[in-house]
């Protein structure tokens, strides 16, 4: 009856301890989704200001006269 009893408790720690690392492993998980989500949208916004940038260049590459632009357009 001991035996089972010091299994029992030995069982129940190692539960305890298993509870605390999904807990831990959640925690860390949400915080990865968050760091991802501002990655993602600062991607976006980056994505969008070379989106800018290049229609600009494009524009200004129009109103050069034909010999200046260099790919014969």
């Amino acid at each position: 009856m001991v035996r089972m009893l010091e299994e029992l408790d030995a069982l129940d720690g190692k539960m305890r301890e298993l509870a605390a690392h999904v807990r831990q492993l959640r925690e860390e998980n949400q915080q990865l989704r968050r760091q991802l989500a501002a990655s993602q949208s600062e991607l976006a916004t980056l994505n969008d200001r070379v989106a800018a940038a290049t229609r600009r260049l494009d524009t200004l590459i129009e109103e050069l006269p034909g010999e200046m632009r260099g790919n014969g357009r």
